[in-house]
């Protein structure tokens, strides 16, 4: 039988699906709520925002989160936790960052 040649291919899926799950399937916000309003459910159109929201996130683009996460509760569910964890995040990360570069040019200058 063709077992090893089927269990290569079949891994080499799972690698490629897995390779591709950290990127957004929308490459902005505009994009994703877009999609997200063919959804029929308003339950299937937070979970997707929500994720591509995650995304964006882990792809530091905060711009994109912060935007994706207030349409989610603003729009789709005002009562998302998961959202409101996103905006706290992101806005965490933009302040992490503003300090990093603060310390950063302190540092160049010789303050």
């Amino acid at each position: 039988m063709h077992k090893p040649a089927f269990t290569s291919a079949f891994l080499v899926l799972i690698l490629l699906a897995v390779a591709g799950c950290n990127r957004p399937a929308s490459s902005n916000a505009t994009e994703a709520i877009q999609h997200a309003r063919s959804m029929k459910t308003q339950q299937a159109q937070a979970d997707y925002l929500i994720a591509q929201a995650r995304l964006f996130l882990e792809a530091k683009d905060y711009q994109e989160a912060t935007k994706t996460a207030q349409y989610v509760l603003s729009t789709v569910d005002s009562n998302s936790k998961e959202a409101e964890e996103i905006l706290a995040a992101a806005k965490m990360q933009v302040a992490n960052d503003a300090q990093q570069a603060i310390g950063n040019t302190k540092q160049k200058l010789g303050l």
